[in-house]
């Protein structure tokens, strides 16, 4: 055990007014871990508030203050609210973990302790815990960004605002006077025919009501109107900011910004935003169930397979967590690679070994071939080795994802000066390709996996082609509806 385990310097608190358990979980726990010992609910909770703890095992059945008391005290306190209790007991009854779980417990171990067990959990809470504080730590750098960035983009904003797609001079009465335009395509009308013209002209209904609207109040309050459209132009949909100044006695000055890219991005993001919820919670949701199931009593067979669901769940979760702060370090450009030489052979075997139960779930059959020229070993590959993992894991996942039940998924190694290739092929659902230009930006998904309902962030491929960009390398995508696709990756 001691082999897999790693050596934090973290902080358990041990809260148990039997001593033979204080001195059994002291002996299990100390090798591994900085360990407090606390014989009864009141100490072990001024203990736990003075100086917070990483994990706390408390015991439910204590005289005084009971463990559940302590778990309510120790919730209800900003400093500890956050710290996660697994509670020991030789209570094995559901309505006692249920309570427990009421209470705010995170696991549940029962009396006699199994040493194995123990620091399986243990291990298994401190590295959750860890991979909360690091999101933790990284959504507020994300959010001083994104602080400075609205800063940022306030001043660019002032700068731009001298600088509009088009610029108009409008009487009172809708005349206008004058125009420039840095798109003529996007002008009221043709450049000939505006000056002079009137809105009510070029301009339908309801829109006109609204522009005559906001030249009244520019003139009469002397403050800036500002209105959001839409036009239309040929087959492509515009949207466009317009502001409203008064320049004179009867006439205001209409700056007019084509902000549609902005428009599409937004509505990307806010739709990002609702399946990123919703691909986080699903995982979450399983492993509650996991571990009620565990709790509840189970068969050796019937724990073995929830604890390895269990095992999944939290993986994917965490492969969620990481997707969504590299996009952030990509856009704040705070991605830094670690270089060292690994085989791919032994790389790629590890990440189709990881989507092998999976597959064989879906009856899914993955094939690996490593094409004449390669070798037993395959090239040495100078690189990130965790960030190409990702890469291979998010492009094997799709594969497997988009391919219907019985399908064939291959993964094809081969040489190709000055480098090599690895190639994912699936006979899936397929690409359509008025997607194929948009499939490695932010956010984007296929249309036809919106139709099918098929879960994803759409930030996947992003970080694929960002990473092997970085690694000097490029990828590529060829697909038929209906038949199924082909990545390939190249790196030098």
């Amino acid at each position: 055990m001691a082999n897999i385990l790693s050596k934090p310097k973290a902080d358990i608190l041990i809260i148990d007014d039997t001593p033979d358990n204080l001195r059994l979980l002291n002996q299990i726990l100390s090798q591994y871990y900085k360990v407090r010992l606390a014989p009864s609910g009141v100490i072990g909770l001024k203990a736990a508030q003075s100086a917070p703890p990483d994990l706390i095992l408390l015991d439910i059945m204590m005289p005084g203050m009971d463990g559940f008391e302590v778990a309510a005290k120790l919730k209800a306190t900003e400093e500890t609210k956050e710290i996660p209790i697994l509670f020991i007991s030789a209570l094995d009854d559901t309505e006692s973990k249920v309570r427990g779980f009421k209470a705010g417990a995170v696991d549940y171990v029962t009396k006699p302790f199994q040493e194995m067990e123990v620091l399986a959990r243990v291990k298994t809470h401190m590295e959750l815990r860890a991979m909360y504080r690091q999101a933790q730590t990284e959504i507020e750098e994300r959010k001083q960004i994104e602080k400075e960035l609205r800063q940022s983009e306030a001043r660019n904003r002032a700068l731009l605002s001298a600088v509009p797609d088009m610029m108009y001079r409008i009487q009172r009465d809708g005349v206008f006077l004058d125009f420039k335009a840095s798109v003529p395509a996007l002008l009221f009308a043709p450049p000939d025919q505006i000056i002079g013209a009137s809105l009510s002209t070029v301009i339908h209904e309801p829109l006109l009501a609204k522009f005559m609207v906001c030249i009244e109040q520019a003139l009469l309050s002397k403050e800036i109107q500002e209105l959001e459209y839409k036009l239309k132009f040929g087959d492509s949909s515009h949207v466009f900011e317009a502001r409203f100044k008064d320049s004179g006695p009867d006439e205001v000055t209409l700056i007019v910004r084509d902000v549609s890219e902005r428009a599409r991005l937004e509505e990307m993001k806010s739709d990002f935003i609702n399946r990123a919820t919703h691909e986080l919670r699903t995982p979450i949701t399983t492993m509650l169930l996991m571990i009620n199931l565990i709790d509840s009593g189970t068969t050796l067979e019937e724990y073995q397979e929830y604890w390895e669901v269990l095992k999944s769940e939290v993986y994917r979760e965490r492969m969620l967590i990481e997707d969504l702060l590299n996009v952030g370090r990509l856009e704040s450009g705070r991605m830094q690679l670690n270089y060292s030489s690994f085989e791919i052979i032994d790389l790629l075997n590890r990440v189709i070994h990881q989507f092998e139960l999976p597959a064989r779930d879906q009856n899914i059959i993955i094939t690996f071939q490593a094409l004449p020229g390669i070798g037993d070993t395959g090239p040495l590959v100078c690189g990130d080795e965790n960030a190409l993992t990702q890469v291979f894991v998010n492009l094997l996942g799709n594969a497997i994802k988009f391919s219907p039940a019985g399908g064939n998924v291959t993964v094809r190694l081969a040489k190709k000066d000055p480098g090599f290739e690895i190639s994912f092929i699936d006979t899936g659902i397929g690409i359509p390709s008025d997607d194929l230009p948009l499939l490695f930006t932010r956010f984007f998904r296929g249309s036809n996996a919106i139709k099918e309902e098929i879960p994803g962030t759409g930030i996947g491929l992003f970080i694929v082609r960002s990473i092997i960009e970085k690694h000097g390398g490029k990828i590529d995508v060829h697909s038929e509806l209906g038949k199924g696709s082909q990545f390939t990756v190249w790196l030098p």
